[in-house]
This record gives C-alpha cells, structure tokens and sequence, in this order.
C-alpha cells in the first residue's frame, strides 16, 4: 500500500490521523509517516485496513464468492488451504498474508502478497 492509497484509505473510513492510529495500535507520529511516504506501510497494518475497509463495506459485494469456487481449486487443492481449512473464503487474503503458489494451493514458499492476487483485486474493485 503506498502513502496516497493509505490516505484515500483513511479517509473513506472517515478516521483522523488520531483515530486510525488508534486502531492500529500505533502512534499518530507512525501514521503521519506513512502519509508523507517517510515510513513504509507495515504489512499488518495494511491487512487489518483491508479488513476494515471490507467490513465496513459488506454491501457492495453482493452474494459472497469464495476464492476456492472462484479459481474452481480441486479438493485436492483446497485440503492444504489454510483458508478452506477454516471455511474462510472471503476473507482468504486476511488469513494467509501469501499469495497461493498456483493462486489456490498456499505455500510456505511463497512470498508474494494476497493483495496481488485476482480474487483480492476483483473485491477491492467493488468499493
């Protein structure tokens, strides 16, 4: 997440620099960082706004899709799913913090962030 998106971000949620430090858990100081790009985005605290931001905007998503339906992963697939596992399809992104190895298979190896895969970006399309 970089600084303007982090703003837009805020903003939406209607939160102060005071208010979303404080959900973060984290000082004002940190949040003005991240706004001025001095201090990169922690990658929980970029989660948890997701989170929040999807939350908060239920509606706009219609009937739930799961990502395992959505990219029609194999039962063989989905039994090393940490996100099946917790029949947690929506909020997979949230769960894994790694993109799957093949986006439906997640691996420890893998290094890429959820936030690139298709199914996060086609949801995050939607607010």
């Amino acid at each position: 997440m970089q600084k303007d998106e982090f703003i837009k971000v805020r903003k939406k949620l209607g939160k102060t620099q005071k208010e979303m430090a404080t959900l973060l858990g984290i000082s004002k100081k940190t949040v003005e960082s991240y706004e001025q790009g001095l201090r990169n985005i922690s990658v929980n605290n970029e989660r948890i706004i997701y989170f929040l931001l999807f939350k908060l905007n239920m509606e706009n998503f219609g009937k739930m899709e799961f990502c395992w339906d959505k990219k029609k992963c194999p039962a063989g697939t989905r039994e090393y799913c940490v996100a099946w596992s917790a029949r947690e399809g929506f909020f997979c992104w949230f769960i894994t913090g790694k993109l799957c190895k093949r986006e439906g298979l997640v691996s420890s190896k893998s290094t890429e962030s959820c936030f690139k895969c298709g199914f996060f970006k086609e949801n995050l399309g939607k607010l």
